[in-house]
C-alpha cells in the first residue's frame, strides 16, 4: 500500500498549504471573546517568526522547542 501524503493547509499566518513533517504543523489554540476555542494550524517557522520570548519564560520559543 502506498504511503499517502497529508495536506493540512492553509497556514493561519501565511496562507500556504502545510505538509505534515517532523516540525509542522504547529497548533495555535485561540480563545474568542465569547469564550469559545478554535484551533488553527501554522508552519513552525511562521509561528516562531511572530513570537517574542515573554519575560517570564526566556528562551521558551528558541531551539529546541520550535524547529
Amino acid at each position: 500500500m502506498a504511503e499517502r501524503e497529508i495536506s493540512l493547509g492553509p497556514c493561519c499566518f501565511c496562507g500556504a498549504t502545510i505538509q505534515a513533517t517532523d516540525v509542522d504543523p504547529c497548533q495555535v489554540t485561540v480563545e474568542t471573546a465569547k469564550g469559545q476555542w478554535q484551533v488553527w494550524f501554522s508552519h513552525a517557522a511562521c509561528f516562531k517568526a511572530r513570537l517574542n520570548d515573554p519575560p517570564e519564560w526566556p528562551g521558551v520559543f528558541g531551539p529546541p522547542h520550535v524547529g
